[in-house]
């Protein structure tokens, strides 16, 4: 539902795990904690790239 309140993927994670209401609940948090690893690895290396660029660009340095 796209109305109901929102939850980070972490806290999402833990309900699936806490509540055990699906009958796949392990598979659902397994994939879940997947894709926020991903996610963090993305960002992290995105970030450290554009640093990258942006300090050759103001250093003047190639």
């Amino acid at each position: 539902n796209p109305f109901r309140p929102a939850e980070t993927l972490a806290v999402h994670i833990w309900k699936i795990n806490s509540e055990g209401l699906a009958p796949d609940a392990g598979e659902i948090a397994a994939g879940a904690s997947a894709v926020l690893l991903i996610m963090v690895l993305l960002f992290n290396f995105a970030a450290r790239w554009f640093g990258r660029r942006l300090h050759r660009k103001f250093t003047a340095t190639k």
